[in-house]
């Protein structure tokens, strides 16, 4: 009798383990907490739930599926992680096109983090709460105009863009020098966005992806 209670308590401890369900806010909310460690509170409320945040759950039939997360439910079949939650940061002195501003947060199936928040792309003045020290768009243009680049077929252009390898920002600027439909000739400067030093100056030809001549 003993050894089929046993048998009976360890069949359901199995089956509940394996039919693992929260609210969607319960995920939500453990998230959150993981964020707000990473980050800090000062910088915690400029962030809010991405419109693409899915988490990943099991059938009965035993297939992988993922759901769209969002609050006042609860998750489907079995929770298995939460890999593609993520928060994305609106502050008013980083409003820069094309920049990545998503920061994932990794649950695993008891909702404990898989990996370390990655903050890496967050400017340090952001994450230490200070006024921002970058340039400014005029300061920039002056700079840019300052480098005797040669004379363009159409405006300057220029975007923010993030060395994952130094952790670094810098401003890569584009002076179109000759154009036709699927690459052009480019003058090209890379900027660092706190000092203005010139990082790289060279010309390259740029190609248009996927497009045949």
């Amino acid at each position: 009798m003993k050894k089929t209670l046993t048998i009976l308590i360890l069949i359901l401890t199995c089956e509940l383990s394996f039919s693992q369900t929260y609210l969607t806010s319960e995920v939500i909310e453990k998230a959150e907490f993981y964020l707000r460690e990473a980050i800090g509170d000062s910088l915690f409320k400029y962030f809010e739930l991405g419109p693409n945040s899915y988490y990943e759950y099991k059938t009965k039939s035993g297939k992988s599926k993922w759901k769209e997360i969002t609050k006042r439910k609860k998750t489907k079949g079995t929770f298995i992680n939460g890999k593609n939650i993520n928060f994305v940061l609106n502050h008013p002195d980083f409003q820069y096109p094309y920049v990545r501003k998503a920061v994932y947060v990794e649950l695993d199936s008891d909702l404990n983090l898989i990996r370390e928040v990655y903050i890496d792309q967050i400017p340090k003045f952001l994450l230490d709460n200070r006024t921002s020290d970058w340039l400014t768009e005029g300061e920039l243009d002056s700079i840019i105009n300052l480098q005797n680049l040669k004379k363009p077929i159409e405006p300057i252009s220029k975007r923010l863009e993030f060395n994952t390898k130094t952790k670094e920002y810098y401003w890569i600027v584009f002076n179109t020098l000759y154009k036709e439909k699927c690459f052009s000739d480019e003058e090209i400067l890379h900027i660092n966005p706190i000092n203005g030093n010139i990082i790289k100056h060279f010309e390259q030809r740029q190609r248009v992806m996927h497009c045949y001549e």
